[in-house]
């Protein structure tokens, strides 16, 4: 016959089998408490109830839910509110607890006088919109090199603010680059410890060696509806933005690549392709520079629009 013990800190169950006695440990009232209440404010934090959501992590936390897992979803809605710095506190408190996570690769070190290495381990988008703080980085280190994917190392120089680009695979430098510090490139946000009013940190900060030519009297607007196939919820069909498509004096472009497919038929709408534009980003990239407009969803197209100085609207 099993035989339960309670307390504050666990449940305890124990029984025998062949002589044996074993033990297993559950979590206690507590904890299921802690959890539940943690539930909760996830649930408000993605319905976007953000003051409700803070005050559920806080007593999910005082309940015994993980403090890391309250401080990120704390983290989520100071940055949605747009308190950076108490996001940056809650960075701070999970550093300081010093559970793993393989995403964080900076530990705090000072970057002043460093020889630095940016690795882009994110998305495409990821990295070029945080690798607008080069220059920042640049004028208070000893040196800074930039690792970005293969597909980004043409585009990757045309930023200002990095002593060395490269990359990874078969065109990954032979002789090893000499580094201090390492830093992700979406931590450097908060080594800078960035709050609204220093935005935007960087405009107009990307250069192309060679933008197509932009000879027309029409407004060109690209347009990218297809966010990719890891992230399907942000794809818009071009049919639902019809009746864009259908304004006079404007001249559509479609602005998706061929990993990301072929943009959706929208009904009496024409849409231009640029082939390089499909090939690769600095296709992309070029096309983006000669056109007056990009209607995105958020994805790629709307970070090289914003480094490009093109104007963007995302949907």
């Amino acid at each position: 016959m099993p035989r339960d013990s309670c307390s504050n800190a666990a449940r305890r169950t124990s029984f025998r089998v062949s002589g044996k006695r074993h033990l297993i440990v559950t979590s206690s009232p507590g904890q299921l408490l802690g959890e539940t209440l943690l539930e909760r404010a996830e649930a408000k934090l993605a319905a976007r109830s953000l003051a409700e959501a803070l005050a559920d992590f806080d007593t999910a936390e005082g309940a015994g839910a993980d403090p890391d897992r309250c401080g990120a979803g704390r983290w989520w809605a100071y940055m949605l509110s747009g308190d950076f710095e108490a996001a940056w506190r809650e960075n701070d408190a999970i550093r300081r607890r010093g559970a793993p996570d393989p995403h964080r690769i900076w530990q705090g070190e000072p970057l002043i006088g460093q020889r630095v290495i940016v690795r882009c381990l994110h998305g495409f988008g990821d990295a070029l919109q945080f690798l607008r703080y080069l220059p920042r980085l640049q004028a208070l280190a000893a040196s800074v090199v930039v690792e970005v994917p293969p597909r980004l190392v043409n585009l990757a120089r045309g930023l200002e603010g990095a002593d060395v680009i490269i990359t990874w695979g078969e065109h990954a430098p032979t002789v090893p680059v000499e580094w201090t510090v390492q830093i992700e490139v979406m931590e450097l946000p908060y080594a800078f410890r960035t709050e609204v009013h220093d935005l935007p940190i960087g405009n107009k900060y990307l250069r192309l060696p060679q933008a197509a030519a932009h000879a027309s009297a029409l407004l060109r607007v690209g347009v990218m509806g297809n966010a990719g196939t890891w992230n399907t919820w942000r794809s818009v069909p071009l049919a639902c933005v019809q009746a864009i498509l259908s304004v006079r004096g404007c001249e559509f472009w479609d602005l998706q690549d061929e990993e990301s497919g072929a943009a959706t038929e929208a009904p009496n709408a024409v849409l231009h392709v640029d082939p390089q534009c499909r090939r690769s980003i600095e296709g992309l990239s070029a096309r983006i520079a000669a056109l007056d407009l990009v209607i995105t969803v958020d994805t790629l197209a709307a970070h090289v629009a914003g480094a490009l100085g093109v104007p963007a609207w995302v949907m």
